[in-house]
């Protein structure tokens, strides 16, 4: 999976204002273990990212505010990485952490997904960002592998409803069925609650 950048339409000083286009930007997701803001309490449980970090030995603080800069992550992610960044020399082997918003670092192309939800490192930077991040921690394992259970399912459920013999009581359980596998794998979105969208006690 990789990620399209859209151009923002005024330069920010404060980063945090970039959060609205990051999450549209990154459809929701982590850039990094790709779990979708449903499973981690929505918005709420996700950070702005420096992809080069702003402290460390090797920090970049004059790209506290540049757009290209900055990752949508899920918190745990983002703490794992922390001011974590790879030396020049193992920079120059090609040790480094993926960057999903490069053609050439689609998901896909560092690990395979095995379905019982366990990653097979392909690259370097597949294997450094898996070791660094902790991608193999054992809550993103559960949830691929019921991704995997869930598209199955679906799959079936949908051949199953193509078949004009099923009752139409049936139909309308399998119907319901397929809706809730949907629902997790195409999820709903909340935004985290602001101090000025509480509603008042009556």
């Amino acid at each position: 999976m990789i990620f399209s950048r859209s151009i923002p339409k005024r330069n920010y000083r404060d980063y945090r204002l970039y959060r609205p286009l990051l999450r549209q930007d990154f459809q929701h997701r982590c850039a990094y273990c790709l779990i979708h803001e449903f499973f981690v309490g929505g918005e709420a449980g996700f950070e702005i990212d420096h992809h080069r970090p702003l402290h460390g030995p090797y920090a970049r603080p004059d790209l506290e505010a540049v757009y290209t800069n900055l990752y949508w992550s899920c918190s745990e992610c983002n703490a794992n990485k922390g001011d974590t960044w790879p030396s020049p020399e193992e920079y120059e082997m090609g040790v480094r952490f993926l960057d999903p918003c490069q053609p050439d670092d689609d998901h896909d192309l560092h690990w395979k997904f095995h379905p019982d939800g366990t990653l097979q490192a392909l690259t370097l930077i597949g294997a450094y960002t898996e070791e660094k991040l902790l991608l193999w921690r054992p809550f993103l394992q559960e949830r691929r592998a019921q991704q995997f259970r869930d598209q199955e399912e679906a799959e079936e459920l949908e051949a199953r409803l193509k078949r004009k013999q099923v009752n139409p009581g049936r139909r309308r359980e399998l119907e319901q069925r397929l809706a809730e596998i949907k629902r997790r794998l195409e999820p709903p979105i909340f935004d985290r609650a602001r101090w000025g969208d509480r509603i008042p006690h009556a």
